[in-house]
């Protein structure tokens, strides 16, 4: 083999490797950060990607993903990626104790539906973008419960998930998120605090089940006395009519 064609072969191997690593695909949905020499270059957008390799690497996100264990326990684990996913996202989280205005602790968990709309500013502006959108969520959330009382959550859940969703939009603006909605999935207070609320309902349902009672034999005398009352009238009515009957018969016979 010649000087020439190892050369070549080399070139070949080398450009390859080239185009290998400097074509960047990037899926529908997804967008790609690339630095240059380890300053902000721009952001690749759908489609076929042409970079410099070497010289220009993409930029990894931090990522939370939910992970399986072999005896069926799901954990929360944190992984790189090299692309941004601009999709909506809903990050479910475990139950957390907090205080109502009333000294109630109560666990409640909340689902977060988010999308990353500025993926220069999520990777830049915030460490771990995942981690931050949980404690961010677990402090507002203690804020906002903090302020009511027990019954006020049980009753005012959507109230809750709007004015949560309104401080989270704007919290998180600066880490180019948009927070599309928050939901409280459960409420829990503690057990003697449920049997006395279950206590109190079933004491209120009969309460009212008793005002219906009174309120039916109450409008049955009413009615029974009004029926009553226009029978005497009607035989009253009768009579009177009777004894004119009468009196204009006997005036004729005289």
């Amino acid at each position: 083999m010649t000087a020439t064609t190892v050369l070549a072969t080399l070139f070949f191997i080398f450009a390859t490797v080239i185009v290998i690593k400097g074509v960047r695909i990037v899926r529908q949905s997804e967008s790609m950060v690339i630095e240059r020499l380890g300053k902000y270059r721009t952001t690749l957008d759908a489609g076929i990607n042409v970079i410099i390799p070497i010289i220009d690497r993409p930029r990894e996100i931090v990522w939370r993903i939910i992970a399986e264990r072999p005896n069926g326990q799901k954990v929360v684990q944190y992984k790189l990626k090299d692309r941004v996913d601009l999709r909506e996202t809903v990050f479910d989280f475990p139950k957390q104790g907090v205080i109502t205005k009333d000294n109630v602790v109560t666990e409640i968990n909340a689902l977060i539906y988010f999308q990353i709309t500025d993926p220069v500013k999520a990777v830049y502006e915030i460490n771990n973008l995942p981690n931050a959108i949980e404690k961010l969520t677990q402090t507002t959330l203690r804020n906002v419960i903090g302020e009511l009382e027990l019954d006020e959550c049980l009753t005012s859940r959507d109230t809750i998930n709007m004015k949560l969703r309104s401080i989270l939009d704007e919290a998180t603006n600066k880490w180019g998120v948009k927070v599309n909605r928050v939901e409280l999935q459960d409420i829990n207070p503690p057990v003697d605090i449920k049997e006395a609320m279950e206590k109190q309902m079933r004491a209120e349902r009969t309460r009212r089940a008793q005002i219906i009672d009174a309120e039916g034999t109450k409008r049955a005398a009413i009615l029974e006395a009004e029926g009553q009352k226009g029978a005497d009238i009607n035989q009253a009515e009768g009579e009177k009519q009777a004894r004119i009957l009468r009196a204009e018969g006997e005036a004729t016979a005289r």
